[in-house]
């Protein structure tokens, strides 16, 4: 088992963890695409070399001053891109500063609601303290406990009269003279026939004995009918005697001031609320500064693509076709070399795109994970299962779970599922099965901590009287028998 906290803390963990693979991935990919942009740039100064070297060629002159031009060009589009790759840089540093400091405000803010939680389970513990020790109330738990049972046995022994029912007049239903008799309301006032009728009806009925399997079949059908009402009166002494037990806690806690603690606890809460609504506002607004952090990383940002796009067209240009044609056709040493380095960078190039690919799916499922990852941070923190008393059973089980989602075996909301299957509240001081909590109708004991949690609490037993299988589940509604009281 560990706490809500050490499993808030693993996910914290976890999320930074991928947050430095990110940064990690975005600079890998941000030096791939320098390269890139730095080979066309290179291209272009080798360009410009053999232009000058083939100045024969038609309007070298021009050709030159054209490259220089090309590459002045480009290298203005990259320093706008410098430019706003800081601004942006600058706003994501802001943005993680602002969420630091929201992240220890909630801090702040959570142990204030947890005092605010503590004072109402102490104050609830002292009432039921109290109340145990109280004569008449016990009284009236013992009176509530009786009529409980001996609803629920009423309702079982009238459960089992109906399916009793059903298996034995499968031989009267399937009579077929029998049934017709039955139908015709035969040997009763309400039976209506002609002469002719009557004396067949009256001889049918003597040859199957009818009178006597109405009879039998009359009874087997009334006494489950006369069980069912016996045992929705009980169910009706239950519910009252329920409900007056319900009252005396709900008087007691009144008496001791706990409603107060509760309107104190929900302040605080809301308090809470209001900090983690702001954090889930500063988590979309980062993962869109993230987004667009990533697009500068992997060239596609508009000063990049308009850079790579001008140099991609110059280089298809006529002139510069001719130019490289012609020095691969002739045997000029100068010409060689550059041309080697053209065609070098050439190879490299496409190893680094296959890299760059790469990288780029590497990093979009990262950044997929990481919003993913956030998201069940955030419905965690909203349920409160950070708080103190909040714990999950199975620890070993949460870490192997989130290894899997990071391994991507897993999605979000099958993470969150377990989460919710796993989360368990046990209070220190008070037990919400006490009194009128024990009998499967909810509980006036830690409602506003239950409510606030949205989870599972763990009783530590005692309190209210359980039967069988127990009282039911903990939902409202009427009083219950049958499936569980």
């Amino acid at each position: 088992m560990i706490s809500g906290r050490q499993a808030l803390a693993f996910i914290d963990n976890t999320l930074n963890e991928e947050r430095a693979k990110i940064n990690k991935a975005g600079q890998s990919i941000e030096m791939l695409n320098a390269t890139q942009v730095e080979y066309q740039r290179e291209d272009a100064k080798d360009y410009r070399e053999l232009a000058k070297i083939r100045i024969d060629l038609l309007a070298g002159g021009q050709l030159v001053e054209h490259l220089k031009r090309t590459e002045q060009h480009v290298l203005a589009l990259l320093k706008n891109r410098e430019a706003a790759a800081r601004e942006l840089n600058e706003r994501i540093q802001a943005a993680e500063g602002a969420r630091v400091t929201l992240e220890a405000k909630r801090a702040v803010q959570a142990d204030e609601v947890d005092q605010a939680v503590e004072a109402v389970d102490q104050a609830e513990g002292d009432t039921q303290r109290r109340l145990d020790a109280d004569p008449d109330y016990q009284v009236q738990r013992e009176r509530t406990r009786e009529a409980a049972r001996t609803a629920k046995h009423a309702d079982e022994k009238a459960t089992q009269s109906e399916q009793e029912r059903m298996l034995k007049s499968e031989s009267y239903r399937h009579d077929a003279l029998f049934m017709y008799l039955w139908k015709r309301q035969y040997g009763l006032p309400e039976y209506s026939a002609n002469a002719l009728i009557r004396q067949l009806d009256g001889k049918v009925a003597r040859l199957i004995g009818f009178a006597d399997a109405r009879a039998n079949y009359e009874r087997l059908n009334e006494i489950p009918v006369r069980l069912r009402e016996h045992a929705e009166r009980l169910k009706a002494v239950a519910e009252e005697a329920f409900q007056a037990l319900k009252i005396l806690d709900t008087k007691a806690q009144k008496a001791d001031g706990i409603p107060a603690l509760e309107q104190a606890l929900a302040q605080q809460q809301s308090k809470l609320d209001h900090i983690d609504a702001r954090l889930e506002i500063g988590r979309i607004e980062y993962q869109e500064l993230l987004a667009r952090k990533t697009a500068f990383a992997t060239g596609n940002d508009e000063h990049t693509r308009k850079a790579v796009a001008y140099l991609a067209a110059e280089f298809q240009r006529d002139d510069l076709t001719e130019l490289r044609r012609e020095a691969l056709a002739t045997p000029f040493p100068e010409d060689d070399l550059i041309v080697n380095r053209l065609l070098q960078r050439d190879n490299e190039r496409c190893q680094l795109e296959s890299s760059l690919q790469g990288l780029k799916e590497t990093l979009e499922q990262y950044r997929k994970r990481l919003a993913e990852l956030e998201s069940v941070q955030a419905e965690f923190k909203r349920h409160r299962y950070d708080r103190a008393g909040s714990s999950f059973r199975d620890g070993a089980l949460v870490t192997l779970m989130l290894g899997n989602f990071l391994n991507g075996m897993l999605d979000r909301r099958a993470l969150w599922k377990l989460f919710q299957e796993q989360q368990r509240y046990r209070p220190e001081h008070s037990n919400p099965t006490f009194g009128s909590g024990g009998f499967g109708h909810g509980s006036v004991w830690g409602s506003s901590i239950r409510d606030d949690l949205g989870g599972s609490f763990s009783s530590r037993g005692g309190g209210g009287f359980r039967t069988g299988g127990g009282f039911g589940g903990r939902g409202g509604g009427g009083f219950r028998t049958g499936g569980g009281f």
